[in-house]
């Protein structure tokens, strides 16, 4: 806790990891006989969002008179976690929170955005205003990329609770050429001035000691709270962005996987196909060079066999000459010795001849052994090296096919991110497309509700005036069937008279001549039908009368119908 730059209120600066803690030197205001502090739910809740470097933690010190968060240079975002800060400004209690900076800081742009939704915790009930702070200048892919984030984070109905504030207005020459230079001139900052209801100030906080931006602030912030009717950001807002934003995530997820196994199946049909043909050719090779191997095997097989049997029996023919030769020679020179030994020698002859003869076919066997012996090892080193190469081509060939595989899929995630890109920037030009036709339906329907409404009054007040008239027409109704009954009474009591005098006359003891009598009775009967006949006509008047007053009132108050 520390006094301000003007000495003239108290200033409670707390920065919290995750949730609101409060710093001891908070705690202890009411301990150490200091002022108290106002509870965060009254005055002016503002919560400091926008990129790394715009100039957040400059403009809360501006806000607040004096420098309570560190606005050191970096490359990185200075403030890592939620800050929050308190003061007064002209008798308005502030309390301010710092977000960490969207974009170029070594947090994750999930662990950023956590941070951000601090805020509605931070500042219990609930923020009064977002302060979307820009760096006067070219109006960047970064920006816009930010901003996004923000909205993704907080929900688009925060820009109903936000102000968006330019530093660095030293660049400026007036506050009226930023909306002619930068404003008018980028599409995009336009578009999210009008989503903040058009609410915008500059901030120089080279001039902290102006109290003039302050204060133009303070009063937009008013004027907001009066439009949204005293009411602020809450959690449950909160909690439905989160909502549609995971709902958004999902489907996204959803429609990606469907890619994903599509593209996969097709890789896989196309890998299989690859590998079918690839076996095909290398079989169909290695059949062609077993072939060729064969023959050529079989082939030099049967040369050395034919080379050996000649070699085999030319030795066996030049012994025998050699033998035959010293054979002779010796008979010449004792030929009488050797008579007697002749059978004998030709038994040895013979013998000899068996054993080259047994030599020569235990040779011939050793020599088909041999030769399948070699047939065998060829065999099996040519399945081996066969083998072999097929591994090597096939890892080769995986390699390769992984390599290409990759970049595709690089390549087809590039495209997917630029088609979500694509889809999310019309999506939510379609959303503002629906927001103003639900607003103009809105409108129209109240001005609908106000027309139906005054016909429904004009309807009443017509209604009341032929209930009145109704209710006159009833009683002179009632009054005229009380005149037909009194005429009806007075000519039965009269017909009862004339019938009485008729009979008394006609009971009389005065003879009178027939003629006269029948006159009487024809002339009373005429009377009496002459009065039941000025009744009947005087009473369908007065129906006739009611009837015709009725339908004129009926037709007064446009009443489809008649009654006769």
């Amino acid at each position: 806790m520390s006094l301000c730059r003007d000495k003239t209120c108290w200033t409670c600066v707390s920065e919290t990891d995750y949730w609101p803690i409060l710093s001891s030197d908070i705690q202890k205001h009411d301990d150490d006989g200091g002022r108290k502090v106002p509870s965060f739910s009254a005055g002016v809740r503002l919560v400091l969002v926008g990129k790394t470097g715009s100039g957040k933690s400059s403009t809360a010190n501006t806000i607040l008179g004096q420098k309570v968060f560190d606005t050191r240079v970096s490359s990185s975002s200075v403030t890592q976690y939620c800050r929050r800060a308190c003061g007064e400004f002209r008798g308005r209690h502030l309390t301010l929170l710092e977000t960490p900076g969207v974009l170029n800081t070594h947090q994750t742009a999930q662990e950023t955005l956590k941070e951000s939704r601090k805020c509605v915790s931070l500042l219990s009930p609930g923020p009064t205003a977002f302060l979307f702070i820009i760096r006067i200048g070219r109006f960047t892919h970064e920006d816009k990329e930010a901003v996004r984030q923000l909205k993704q984070a907080m929900g688009s109905h925060a820009l109903n609770f936000s102000v968006v504030v330019f530093t660095h207005g030293d660049l400026l020459e007036d506050a009226a050429s930023l909306k002619h230079c930068l404003i008018d001139q980028c599409p995009d900052l336009a578009e999210l001035v009008a989503e903040c209801g058009g609410r915008y100030c500059v901030f120089n906080n080279q001039m902290s000691k102006s109290k003039e931006q302050v204060s133009e602030l303070l009063v937009l912030v008013d004027g907001m709270i009066q439009v949204n009717k005293g009411s602020y950001y809450t959690s449950t807002m909160l909690q439905k962005a989160e909502e549609d934003l995971i709902q958004e995530l999902l489907e996204e997820r959803r429609l990606l996987n469907e890619r994903e196994e599509l593209l996969q199946k097709k890789q896989e049909e196309a890998i299989k196909k690859w590998y079918e043909r690839e076996i095909e050719m290398v079989q169909q090779k290695s059949r062609m060079e077993m072939e060729e191997g064969k023959r050529e095997l079989e082939k030099q097989l049967e040369e050395k066999l034919a080379r050996d049997r000649e070699d085999t029996f030319r030795r066996v023919m030049e012994e025998n000459d050699r033998k035959e030769k010293e054979r002779k020679i010796q008979e010449m020179v004792k030929i009488m010795d050797i008579r007697q030994e002749e059978e004998e020698k030709r038994e040895v002859l013979q013998e000899k001849l068996d054993k080259v003869t047994k030599m020569l076919e235990e040779q011939i066997q050793r020599e088909a052994k041999t030769k399948q012996e070699m047939e065998e090892k060829m065999q099996r080193y040519r399945l081996e090296s066969e083998k072999k190469e097929r591994e090597r081509e096939l890892q080769q060939i995986e390699k390769a096919q992984a390599i290409r595989q990759r970049e595709e899929m690089m390549k087809e995630l590039d495209k997917l991110t630029q088609s979500l890109e694509e889809q999310c920037r019309k999506e939510e030009e379609r959303k503002k497309l629906m927001e103003d036709m639900l607003r103009q339906e809105r409108e129209k329907n109240q001005r609908e509700r106000e027309m139906h409404m005054e016909n429904l009054r004009a309807e009443k007040k017509m209604t009341e005036a032929v209930t009145q008239e109704l209710k006159l027409i009833k009683m002179r109704i009632e009054e005229h069937r009380v005149r037909e009954e009194n005429l009806k009474r007075k000519l039965e009591q009269y017909l009862q008279r004339d019938a009485e005098k008729c009979e008394k006359e006609l009971c009389a003891p005065k003879k009178k001549p027939e003629k006269r009598y029948s006159q009487m009775y024809n002339g009373a009967i005429r009377k009496s039908a002459e009065i039941q006949s000025t009744v009947t006509t005087a009473a369908g008047y007065a129906q006739e009368m009611g009837l015709v007053g009725l339908n004129a009132a009926l037709e007064t108050v446009r009443t489809p119908c008649c009654i006769q």
